[in-house]
């Protein structure tokens, strides 16, 4: 639902009304998709611009992807648009904490799920089973390698207990 404002003559100019699709949905509904910058580190959506197999994709971005964006606006989210592909979803999730690893995390995850035929509603199951998913990996506030943990000892640089996740191998 467009609205049209003051514009030039002869030209047009289509924003979204106040507040965006998100204003229309409830809390419920909206609050999964808040959680893409903290369960995932990167989204992105691949259909063909024509193809009835991605008609429920195209429909899914159409319909979503201002709202997504303005709920994680520093989320990585991608659309990939090629002729004659079949429509995919694919998401990295955030490194988790590992104390195994030289760096102290893991390397991140993916998923990747089929979307072929799929409606928008089954689209939007599938991604939010997905983010659902990433729980499990939450975005670290901030990641200081061992190393530097060592340099800094126990407590950060004023003394206090920095906000960071400290990864000392066991």
């Amino acid at each position: 639902d467009a609205v049209t404002r003051g514009a030039a003559p002869g030209k047009q100019v289509h924003e979204r009304p106040s507040g965006g699709e998100a204003g229309s949905r409830p809390r419920a509904t909206m609050a999964w998709r808040s959680q893409l910058t903290k369960n995932m580190a990167q989204l992105t959506i691949r259909c063909c611009n024509t193809g009835s197999t991605s008609a429920g994709t195209r429909a899914f971005v159409l319909n979503n992807f201002h709202e997504f964006t303005d709920l994680n606006p520093s989320f990585k989210f991608m659309i990939r648009e090629a002729d004659a592909i079949e429509p995919s979803i694919e998401v990295m999730y955030h490194a988790v904490e590992d104390a195994s690893m030289v760096s102290g995390r893991s390397q991140p995850k993916h998923a990747e799920r089929s979307l072929s035929g799929m409606s928008e509603e089954e689209v939007t199951a599938a991604l939010k089973a997905l983010v659902d998913a990433g729980a499990a990996s939450p975005q670290l506030e901030s990641f200081v390698p061992i190393p530097i943990v060592d340099a800094l000892g126990v407590t950060g640089i004023d003394g206090k207990e920095p906000n960071v996740a400290w990864l000392k191998p066991k």
